[in-house]
């Protein structure tokens, strides 16, 4: 890439390549990209390769766009060949699929940069050929990068005591014709000023933007943070501000930390408070005054945020215990007067969190109250990997990211914490940087996906597969198997088999039984390439036989579609359950129906025996397939004409 001569002057030459980059940041980012492709030597000799760039977490995208247009540049690429794009964040999976599925998909070489904490829809990740880290800037890369961009000479100790300060107050005391001597006094002097003992743990965390795992959580409250700029400035009312929501979701995602990170996006005050301190100061009366002083301190403090932990506590009116109605009653009529007093005081966002979001009083989650809600789950895979980085404060190698992944299944970011302290703790103990051994000793158990385990995990997702595409039913994109699982974790999902339908359309019992007959597949290949059925169909919530005899429920109780025209409210699975128990001519339709469409499902696998076992193999040797892989596999057998790709 670079040359490096005279090092006895101490100096680096660049060659005389014309490049238009205007901060020493942005030349050494560059390297940093060149450095990266190296291990994508197709793309750079021109052969068609999508490569995906991550972004380190100190990154945005936005940061490359300078190295990709003088990649353009120095490669003399034609604009229709090659292009770039990057992946934010904040970006929607819908959008990210739309901008590969447009212009870029006729692209024959791509870099996409993908900024951490980004979990990339499966779709997108089966065009992906190469999967490469870029690196953090080096000490080279800073040299020449002073050098390109504003012509400094800088020697290697230079660069070295430079880079041990925060790269971004570097930049900043780096100019054009400044000798480097004088910006590292410049460096010192303001690191001296600045140096200060770090402030409480609210004050160490980050702002929401750089969080991660709170996914529509995350997107409400950054549209909050630009809404509180625009009322103090005066561009909207305080009307169009949205002042009230309720976190729901189980202990230990977070609900508290993000209500403190987002006071820090929004740079505001934050309230904290809950009704087990206001009932800690005394009795009834006591407990009305401390509320009050709450909601006067976030009045008077405006603009802040007043968070209420564990919302489900006030309890619901309509299910009070006779012993304790007047008391319980009093309290919530207080909670609401509060919340309803706010109206005429403008600046102040009320957060509660909750549990259980159906204990809450029906009044509190009105309009005008906290009528938004938003549920934040255990975070996804590449979410729990950000977390943990986050939480360790370095990146691990993405050769690691899928053991980490299966091994953190189920984990909210509290757990990833504590696996931080304790592989931290081990480290220290050993007096070293954090190591992946140290990660691996504050984790469960791993166990490698092989043999007859890994074969029935093919042969399963093959069968789905082959069921989607067979029955057209929306639009195939790939499947893929696991290849290691906790040994703690008793059933997990091992793989799965990626389609979309879409959200509006005509429906007819047809499109729900075919549904059911794709669900029943796996377990309809399993049987007939194996002879017999494992487990893993039928456990959980969201197994394949829960799903489908959730949706066979439905078209009996409520959609009009089974053998009864009548309706019934019940919609949750326990509601659904309940129903089945207690009206055994709706149990006996549905085990009809399931019956029916698993035999339906084995007769589409026999008719398609060639292709389910060509399927399974490629999954058994590689642990993912794509649409246009399995589009190839059906072409050479001649085992199915009709197969939807990305194409």
């Amino acid at each position: 890439m670079f040359e490096v001569v005279a090092q006895a002057a101490r100096r680096v030459t660049v060659p005389k390549t014309k490049y238009s980059f205007k901060t020493p940041q942005d030349a050494a980012l560059y390297c940093t990209l060149r450095r990266a492709l190296r291990k994508a030597p197709d793309f750079i000799r021109g052969a068609d390769c999508v490569v995906l760039l991550n972004v380190p977490s100190n990154r945005s995208g936005d940061d490359y766009d300078p190295c990709a247009e003088n990649l353009l540049l120095r490669l003399s690429v034609a604009r229709d060949d090659m292009a770039y794009m990057m992946i934010a964040a904040t970006d929607k999976p819908r959008t990210i699929i739309k901008r590969m599925e447009g212009d870029f998909s006729r692209k024959r070489r791509l870099l996409i940069f993908r900024e951490q904490g980004v979990e990339l829809p499966f779709q997108v990740s089966l065009k992906v050929d190469v999967e490469v880290d870029i690196p953090p800037i080096s000490t080279m890369d800073f040299r020449i990068g002073c050098r390109i961009a504003y012509q400094i000479d800088v020697t290697a100790p230079e660069a070295e005591t430079a880079m041990s300060y925060p790269l971004t107050h570097v930049w900043a005391a780096l100019r054009r014709g400044r000798p480097i001597k004088n910006a590292l006094t410049r460096l010192a002097e303001a690191s001296a000023l600045d140096a200060k003992p770090s402030g409480s743990k609210s004050e160490r965390l980050p702002p929401l933007q750089d969080m991660f795992g709170y996914g529509q959580a995350k997107d409400w409250g950054m549209e909050l943070a630009q809404d509180l700029i625009d009322w103090q400035r005066g561009k909207i009312d305080w009307s169009e501000v949205d002042t009230g929501i309720v976190l729901s979701g189980p202990p230990g995602v977070g609900k508290t930390q993000f209500a403190a990170a987002l006071a820090r996006q929004c740079n505001v005050p934050l309230i904290a408070t809950s009704l087990a301190r206001w009932q800690a100061r005394g009795h009834l009366g006591d407990l009305l005054k401390a509320m009050r002083s709450d909601f006067e301190k976030a009045k008077e403090t405006a603009p802040c945020i007043l968070f209420c932990d564990e919302l489900d506590s006030f309890g619901d009116r309509n299910s009070f215990a006779a012993d304790n109605r007047d008391y319980s009653t009093q309290v919530v009529n207080g909670f609401l007067e509060h919340l309803d007093g706010l109206d005429g005081r403008e600046g102040v966002v009320v957060i509660g969190a909750t549990n259980a979001l159906d204990r809450i009083d029906p009044a509190i989650l009105r309009p005008g109250r906290l009528n938004r809600h938003v549920a934040i789950p255990l975070p996804t895979a590449t979410d729990r990997i950000a977390i943990l980085q986050q939480q360790l404060g370095q990146n691990l190698p993405r050769k690691h990211h899928p053991r980490l992944m299966a091994a953190t299944n189920g984990f909210s970011g509290a757990d990833l914490a504590k696996v931080a302290r304790d592989a931290k703790r081990i480290a220290r103990r050993c007096k070293r940087d954090v190591t992946f051994a140290d990660i691996t000793k504050s984790l469960p158990e791993m166990v490698a996906i092989t043999g007859d385990l890994r074969r029935a995990l093919a042969v399963h997702e093959a069968g789905h597969t082959v069921a989607v595409i067979a029955l057209d039913h929306g639009k195939f994109y790939g499947a893929m198997i696991i290849d290691h699982t906790r040994n703690d974790s008793g059933t997990v999902p091992g793989g799965g088999a990626y389609f979309e339908v879409p959200n509006i359309g005509y429906r007819t019992v047809q499109t729900y039984r075919d549904r059911i007959a794709v669900l029943l597949a796996g377990i309809a290949a399993e049987k007939v390439l194996l002879g017999e059925v494992s487990d893993g169909a039928g456990a959980g919530p969201n197994s394949d036989l829960a799903q489908a005899t959730r949706i066979a429920t439905m078209l009996q109780s409520g959609m009009g579609m089974g053998n009864r025209l009548r309706h019934s409210l019940a919609k949750s699975d326990r509601d659904l359950e309940t129903l089945r128990l207690h009206d055994p001519g709706v149990a006996l339709w549905v085990d009809n129906v399931l019956r029916t469409e698993f035999e339906r499902a084995k007769q589409i696998i026999g008719s398609h025996l060639k292709l389910v076992e060509a399927i399974a193999d490629e999954l058994e040797a590689k642990g993912r397939v794509s649409a246009d892989q399995v589009a190839k596999i059906a072409a050479k057998l001649d085992a199915l004409p009709r197969i939807t790709t990305l194409a």
